[in-house]
């Protein structure tokens, strides 16, 4: 549940749980929506790109830090 995100956490905060949520909780099912190394199950076809863009995942932490 997104509802408070911007109460919950600072925006350093949602940004490492979006570029790697597995620093926070190595258990998570939350992909790295960054991140580009050591990832497993990878199609050869997107491997070494991020799913979101450094731009994109600043608009997202802009987006969530306004969900009081």
């Amino acid at each position: 549940d997104l509802a408070g995100a911007g109460q919950r956490w600072s925006r350093a905060q949602l940004r490492l749980r979006i570029v790697d949520a597995r620093q926070l909780n190595p258990d998570t099912i939350m992909p790295a929506y960054h991140r580009t190394e050591s990832l497993t199950r990878v199609a050869p076809a997107v491997a070494g790109m991020p799913l979101l863009g450094a731009q994109q995942v600043e608009d997202v932490v802009a987006y969530l830090v306004t969900l009081k």
